[in-house]
């Protein structure tokens, strides 16, 4: 059996559909498909795209490939040109497992629409449909900072958890909202620490913390936002990254953690409700 954990969502979802995983990790993957729409979406996908594989791909090996196909896809029309830069041999075995499925998914949506239902680059940076488009551009840029900073060890945060009272100073001052660092103890959550950070041309403040398995989880909030959401919980899946975003008292919040995690919607609404 594989042990996928920390991998991109749609590697883990291969591993599940191919029946490679523990039974402690499908339980797990089972209960996040239970409750997350995007999840059981991406699933039907990788699904689909095994199925047009295994009927139609040796199919595609052997026939010749129509002229007027060729210079549509040369044009633009469909599959990106990150898509010739891929090769399996720099990819991890399972993730290039997941691209001749995502590949086949693909050229099956291109036939029948006349354009591709994926734009590849690498299985690392795929989206779910509706996470780029519904998470607010904040959130975008949250992600990047995310990938970065949790994987440093001397230099996770900026200024360290045994400052608490001064983060707390520093950030309301600096970012515009006032906040106490929540206790997530009971959550098996550990702070860490806390950056200052720059999204969407406001500053966000960054408070860091750690699991019992070192995953690194994360609170970022900032001041206003687009105002469409209200008071309402917004979970977004982008790859290995799950985050809950919420709005309060004129101010714009989200839980960052690894997607895999499954208790991040419950610990958005308790650190809304302690924050």
């Amino acid at each position: 059996m594989q042990q996928t954990k920390g991998l991109a969502l749609e590697v883990r979802l291969s591993a599940y559909i191919d029946g490679e995983l523990g039974e402690a990790e499908r339980s797990e993957l089972d209960a996040l498909l239970a409750r997350d729409d995007d999840a059981r979406a991406l699933l039907e996908k990788l699904k689909a795209g095994s199925a047009f594989g295994n009927r139609a791909f040796e199919d595609f090996l052997h026939d010749p490939v129509p002229l007027a196909l060729v210079r549509h896809i040369k044009q633009g029309g469909g599959i990106s040109p990150k898509l010739e830069r891929v090769t399996t041999s720099n990819l991890p075995k399972r993730s290039a497992r997941v691209l001749p499925r995502l590949v086949a998914a693909s050229l099956g949506l291109l036939l029948a629409g006349g354009v591709a239902g994926f734009i590849l680059g690498s299985t690392a940076n795929f989206v779910e449909p509706g996470g780029e488009a519904a998470a607010t551009p904040w959130i975008n840029e949250i992600a990047d900072y995310h990938r970065i900073y949790s994987r440093q060890k001397a230099h996770l945060v900026e200024v360290p958890a045994s400052q608490a009272a001064h983060i707390e100073t520093w950030l309301t001052s600096s970012v515009g909202v006032s906040f106490k660092v929540p206790d997530l103890t009971r959550k098996s959550l550990v702070f860490e620490g806390a950056r200052l950070l720059v999204a969407n041309g406001k500053p966000v403040a960054q408070l860091v913390y750690r699991d019992q398995e070192g995953e690194i989880f994360a609170i970022c909030f900032l001041r206003g936002g687009d105002g469409t959401q209200g008071n309402e919980f917004s979970e977004t899946i982008r790859g290995d990254l799950g985050f809950v975003s919420w709005q309060k008292e004129g101010s714009s919040f989200v839980v960052v953690g690894p997607s895999s995690a499954a208790g991040l919607q419950d610990l958005a609404h308790t650190v809304a409700a302690v924050i």
